[in-house]
């Protein structure tokens, strides 16, 4: 019964994938692609996974790094004549918005089975299982800005999130140098309280990595201050995350790259009348980044301390990359320890194709039982560049999760579908 469930399931997945390739008028057309009229793949490898020139493109504000002004084929909305400046502060700071409304849609819809899960419930069709509504822009050369409003859909019932911020740039260059010194307010930390290099914000998977979901490490509201260079960037921060008591809760990540393209852009190619995108090897960057992260929550109305503190590395090289990690995270309000490491490596079979496998481990001091052993493999596949689908399993081999599900005991090995389109 085992096999004949899992072959027809197999079967399904290469029938949906088949039906996928088969439309030939999808088109990458979400809010950057038609401001700049270029593909998303000069930003995505892909999408979410950022490209080296996508890291770049975010960390200077969603602008085009050295000659934005060049690329910008939407032209954006005059708010106050340039002159202004010279009589301020008699006069409001000149600005400008987009001239077309930056917003695009995502939607992500997920099929999952479980092998050797319950008789009643082995799989889950959540299509979708979430919509965000996403605006991301500059205003004007000193400003960008970032909104996502999520609809999280499960079990029937539908949740909503917001997250959004403010960010000042360039701050002061004559003093601290250029793009040193940014401040952002708002929902921060999406890409920050994380290890640099091994984000689920940058990740080619379905599946968080175990670090994130175990340490409770997420965007809260806050401040930030952050800059960059040609080989490092920093960002320290304070948020909030937890109202019962007054302590705010400080977190610093710090990234050093060598070769390949810079933060800053420099480095990169460009062409008249566009920017340079080779359609077979936009995701190369040849290089080797590092990374530090720490991060003190506290906790309750006691407020016992939370420390996760860790590191990351990541080699490119061609088509392949490997990534590795490790973070200790130390929960004085259960007087738990957690010590978490985890090995990836990601192949570009074509340019729309690249596979993945991941392996996590992790040992809580002082109980056995909540140890965990897990593989993540599979494949993400861009049918168009902005659709992708990914076919993904999740395979535990220590302490695997269970839950109870209509009172049978259902393991958490998974096999999974995506099917994930913006525009």
């Amino acid at each position: 019964m085992k096999k004949s469930s899992a072959l027809v399931l197999v079967l399904s997945v290469i029938s949906i994938l088949w039906l996928a390739f088969i439309p030939d008028n999808a088109f990458a057309i979400p809010a950057f692609a038609r401001k700049y009229q270029t593909s998303c793949v000069l930003c995505h490898a892909p999408f979410p996974r950022l490209t080296a020139m996508g890291e770049a493109f975010r960390l200077n504000g969603y602008k085009i790094p050295q000659a934005d002004e060049i690329y910008v084929k939407d032209q954006p909305v005059s708010l106050g004549a340039e002159p202004y400046k010279k009589v301020f502060p008699e006069a409001v700071w000149p600005s400008n918005i987009p001239g077309q409304l930056p917003l695009s849609i995502r939607a992500v819809g997920d099929v999952k089975y479980h092998p050797n899960g319950s008789q009643s419930n082995r799989s889950e069709f959540n299509l979708p299982t979430e919509v965000d509504v996403l605006g991301a822009g500059a205003f004007g050369n000193d400003f960008s800005f970032f909104v996502n409003i999520g609809f999280q859909n499960q079990d029937d019932n539908t949740t909503t999130s917001t997250k959004a911020w403010l960010m000042w740039q360039n701050l002061f260059p004559g003093i601290f140098g250029e793009n040193h010194f940014n401040i952002k307010a708002g929902t921060v930390g999406s890409q920050e309280i994380a290890l640099p290099n091994t984000r689920n914000e940058n990740s080619y998977t379905i599946e968080d990595y175990l670090y994130v979901t175990k340490l409770g490490l997420d965007s809260h509201p806050g401040f930030e201050i952050n800059g960059f260079g040609r080989q490092w960037r920093y960002a320290l921060g304070l948020v909030e995350t937890d109202s019962s008591n007054s302590q705010k809760d400080p977190y610093a990540a710090f990234a050093f790259k060598f070769g390949g393209l810079g933060f800053d852009g420099m480095g990169g190619k460009s062409e008249a009348g566009g920017l340079s995108v080779a359609p077979s090897g936009y995701w190369r960057d040849d290089s080797v980044i590092l990374g530090l992260f720490a991060f003190r929550t506290y906790v309750g109305a006691n407020a016992d301390t939370f420390d996760r503190i860790g590191g990351d590395i990541r080699l490119n090289h061609n088509d392949f990359s490997l990534s590795g990690g490790f973070i200790r995270g130390v929960d004085n309000s259960v007087n738990q320890t957690q010590n978490i490491w985890f090995a990836e490596a990601e192949y570009f079979l074509f340019p729309w194709m690249v596979l993945n496998c991941r392996y996590e481990d992790l040992f809580v001091q002082d109980a056995d039982m909540q140890d965990q052993t897990r593989f993540v493999f599979g494949t993400s596949m861009l049918i168009r560049a902005n659709i992708r689908a990914n076919l993904e399993c999740r395979l535990y081999t220590k302490n695997e999760p269970i839950k109870l599900a209509g009172g049978d005991i259902q393991d958490d090995d998974q096999i999974a579908l995506r099917l994930d389109f913006a525009f």
